[in-house]
């Protein structure tokens, strides 16, 4: 890794030790902190760029996470050192695209991530096109990864497993629903201790469809896709609304 690109503005540094509370049975830190490790260095770079959260709420504006995806070599272990990298690359239709990096203390890559985000509007909770040239978007040649986030097959077939839940006060977040690493957490619960010390994760994909509200009934349903391949489908009951979509590939 060159971190002399670290000199541009359009690239955002943030040096980690990862905590005992961060991390799984193996001692391995979970894919849902990994989650938040994005998350907040997302929200630390908008914020220095000046289209952070509170730069966007002074135009009834805000931020939302809509396709993830993440390619890992190894995840880090408790304790360990590691550097988070991020940095925008432009513009997609309606998708403003940040990626991610993450290295060990040799200077190894060991976590690539792509995400796209939408800009909603507070009042009707539609999104807008990015066009306001004083969002200032940084297009970078550098990504993370060969693809970008795209959209998870519903593949609704070989149900192997489902877990009913209900919404939580603490799994919304300050937009007033729920947590993005919450889903990831909620997928991640619905396979056995078993399954996780016998398979290590190598990518998993994330699409955001819909808000999730305190107090809704969610249905959370695995498929199996092939030996090493699955789906979770997180759904509202009252409506059958579907919320979130993930795609996880093991090794």
């Amino acid at each position: 890794m060159d971190f002399d690109i670290l000199k541009s503005p359009s690239y955002h540094r943030h040096d980690i030790t990862v905590h005992s509370y961060d991390i799984d049975f193996n001692s391995r830190l979970n894919v849902f902190s990994l989650f938040n490790y994005f998350q907040e260095i997302a929200w630390e770079h908008a914020a220095i760029l000046q289209f952070g959260l509170y730069d966007l709420s002074k135009k009834n504006l805000f931020w939302v996470l809509s396709r993830v995806r993440v390619e890992i070599v190894r995840l880090p272990k408790w304790a360990e050192k590691i550097t988070l990298i991020t940095y925008p690359r432009g513009i997609e239709g309606l998708f403003a695209l940040r990626d991610y990096e993450i290295y060990d203390s040799k200077g190894s890559r060991i976590i690539s991530g792509s995400s796209s985000w939408l800009i909603l509007d507070a009042k009707n909770r539609r999104p807008i096109r990015l066009n306001d040239p004083d969002l200032n978007f940084f297009i970078n040649e550098r990504r993370a990864l060969s693809v970008n986030a795209s959209k998870v097959a519903e593949i609704k077939q070989n149900l192997i497993r489902v877990d009913n839940l209900v919404v939580k006060t603490s799994d919304i977040d300050l937009n007033h629903h729920v947590n993005n690493a919450r889903y990831i957490e909620w997928a991640y619960n619905i396979f056995p201790l078993t399954f996780h010390k016998e398979n290590m994760l190598k990518i998993v994909e994330v699409n955001f469809l819909a808000e999730g509200k305190e107090n809704n009934d969610l249905c959370i349903e695995l498929y199996q896709l092939s030996e090493k391949e699955n789906t979770v489908s997180i759904n509202r009951n009252e409506d059958k609304k579907e919320l979130c979509r993930i795609y996880f590939e093991w090794a």
